[in-house]
């Protein structure tokens, strides 16, 4: 779902419409590799993407061994419950906005074991959402 919802940033370059930051965050997502895991996507026609549809464990592990920056996912919950249920997060940057919806998608599913977190930094928007960034205490 993420990844198609991501695609629309292929479509910003080419409608004149598009803000600025939209066009910079377009280019951004353009240039840097990205990698989708899908149980039904088998290929991608967009720049620099690869996709993991088995192994996710030996897979994240790979990419966490290969040079560069974070990792970083954008927006799936349901990979992120799968990933801190394999203990394989490092570290979250949250957003939480000052709006209580009463519902939607549990972001943290049950955990087999806890987790412990400590804050690295924090942030206040003017908008009133708090920006936090945290690191999991590996034990």
């Amino acid at each position: 779902v993420t990844y198609h919802m991501m695609e629309f940033f292929r479509t910003v370059p080419d409608n004149p419409e598009s803000g600025e930051q939209e066009r910079a965050h377009a280019a951004w997502i353009e240039a840097i590799p990205k990698v989708v895991v899908s149980t039904t996507l088998t290929e991608s026609d967009w720049n620099n993407t690869s996709i993991i549809n088995d192994n996710l464990v030996a897979a994240i592990e790979a990419l966490k061994q290969q040079p560069g920056k974070d990792i970083v996912i954008f927006g799936s919950p349901s990979l992120t419950q799968a990933l801190a249920q394999l203990d394989l997060v490092d570290a979250y940057q949250l957003t939480v906005s000052p709006v209580l919806l009463g519902k939607g998608i549990e972001f943290f599913a049950p955990l087999a074991e806890k987790q412990s977190l400590q804050l690295v930094a924090n942030r206040v928007f003017a908008s009133g959402a708090l920006g936090l960034h945290y690191q999991v205490k590996k034990l």
